[in-house]
């Protein structure tokens, strides 16, 4: 039966419908999206399934490697590691940085705003979205546009971390906000240490969370 799309663009609807898929692990880790099966689940064009599965490769939601179909990644431990890794020396500094100028801008008090509405529902995509949303907003705040790009590709591709924590039930939604309130309090209070504290325990929360999951 064929899937049926929103009214938007049909490659920006076919991107939507994957991303959520994926992030909702219906497509689950390990398996392979074709431009074939994709093209007849959703009754497009193979050009535009082709455009579609690039858009999630350069997003980190599908990975692609030589004369192989595009997958859904597997998370184990060392990729878990190395993201959460990478993500701490960028985020960390940077709410640092922003608790030094006591830079909170409009655009991160309504990005935590919209994740605190959402956190109530169960749409793991929507949560996943709206928890990006408000960390790219804190960077953004730096107004650093290198720093920006490289913190996208991290948060980008550590959404499939974050989708299956939420997917496993590791760490409520509510408790999330909370955190993101001690990190925006803490910067607005210019406390430099503080920010970079619970900035830094609130990846690693997530992190253990994970990781003891992906051991069971």
């Amino acid at each position: 039966m064929a899937i049926q799309l929103v009214t938007q663009s049909v490659g920006d609807a076919l991107v939507t419908s994957l991303r959520e898929r994926i992030l909702a692990d219906e497509i689950t880790a390990g398996t392979a999206v074709t431009e074939a099966s994709v093209a007849t689940e959703y009754k497009v064009a193979r050009q535009t399934a082709k455009a579609g599965i690039e858009r999630l490769v350069g997003e980190g939601l599908l990975e692609r490697t030589a004369h192989r179909s595009a997958r859904v990644p597997l998370l184990d431990e060392t990729r878990v590691q190395d993201l959460y890794f990478a993500r701490g020396v960028i985020e960390v500094r940077a709410y640092e940085l922003l608790a030094s100028k006591r830079l909170l801008t409009p655009e991160a008090l309504t990005a935590h705003e919209a994740f605190q509405a959402c956190s109530t529902g169960s749409n793991v995509a929507d949560i996943v979205q709206a928890d990006v949303a408000f960390h790219r907003a804190l960077i953004d705040g730096l107004e650093s546009d290198r720093l920006s790009r490289a913190h996208s590709v991290i948060i980008n591709e550590i959404r499939l971390c974050l989708a299956q924590v939420q997917n496993a039930h590791l760490l409520a939604p509510a408790e999330i906000a909370e955190e993101h309130q001690t990190i925006i309090t803490a910067i607005r209070d210019g406390n430099v240490p503080r920010a970079g504290e619970v900035g830094l325990e609130h990846l690693r929360h997530a992190e253990r969370n994970l990781l003891e999951y992906l051991r069971r």
